[in-house]
């Protein structure tokens, strides 16, 4: 009897094998069901998409649609996944950017406590105010996207964030 024994995992396919965070920037066609089919080439495959961006950008023509979508996945899976975005119908062209590409902007709305300290803008990110009660203060942050993770973080650690009504990737 021969004992079959699964192959070892070197250093190299262990680190292919790690998550990372990535943006594809899709072009497509501005008509009803490119969302659904996009979403479904992700949830068919077993991956969450954390945010998704949709715009029509022409008012002249359908062909200028674009889709924003992140989302964390192995570097393996997103070639699958880019290569079954590619085969859509209504998909014109997928472009890839990690999470930390430096020509990524993220845009967060955050309610903080009206107490918050330290509301000033970093190197990094940009905050604003544009909305203010007696209990909460609404601010848009924008920068880049580690930048606004870390900022997001350091207000829920003070206990100062309320909630993060959107944060979506821009590019």
């Amino acid at each position: 009897m021969v004992d079959i024994l699964p192959p070892r995992i070197s250093a190299t396919s262990a680190g292919d094998m790690a998550q990372k965070r990535w943006v594809f920037l899709v072009r497509v066609l501005d008509k009803p069901g490119t969302l659904t089919a996009a979403a479904a080439v992700f949830s068919n495959r077993g991956v969450s998409l954390e945010g998704i961006l949709g715009s029509g950008i022409g008012f002249t023509t359908i062909e200028n649609g674009r889709l924003i979508l992140n989302f964390r996945a192995t570097e393996q899976k997103q070639a699958l996944l880019y290569r079954a975005l590619e085969r859509l119908p209504d998909v014109l062209q997928v472009e890839t950017y990690a999470y930390d590409d430096e020509r990524l902007r993220a845009i967060a709305i955050a309610k903080l406590n009206v107490s918050s300290k330290a509301l000033h803008d970093d190197d990094s990110y940009s905050i604003e105010t544009i909305a203010q009660t007696k209990t909460e203060r609404i601010v848009m942050l924008n920068g880049a996207p580690s930048a606004l993770d870390s900022a997001i973080a350091q207000f829920r650690q003070q206990n100062q964030l309320n909630d993060v009504v959107m944060s979506y990737i821009a590019i």
